[in-house]
C-alpha cells in the first residue's frame, strides 16, 4: 500500500491512536493534530475537507 503521508505523521497519528483506543474517532484525530502542531507542523485543510469534516 502507498502512502502520501510521511513516516513521521503517519508515526504520530498511529500513536494518537494507541494512546486514546477507546476514545471516539474525532477524539484520535484530534490527539493526532496537538502532537503535529506541538512538532512544528502546520495543519490546513481545503475548505470543502474542513465542510466534511464539520458535517456541513
Amino acid at each position: 500500500m502507498t502512502t502520501q503521508l510521511p513516516d513521521a505523521v503517519a508515526a504520530v497519528v498511529a500513536a494518537a491512536i494507541r494512546d486514546h483506543p477507546a476514545s471516539s474517532p474525532e477524539r484520535q484525530a484530534q490527539a493526532a493534530v496537538q502532537q503535529l502542531r506541538e512538532q512544528g507542523w502546520h495543519i490546513a485543510a481545503p475548505e470543502v475537507i474542513a465542510a466534511a469534516l464539520r458535517g456541513t
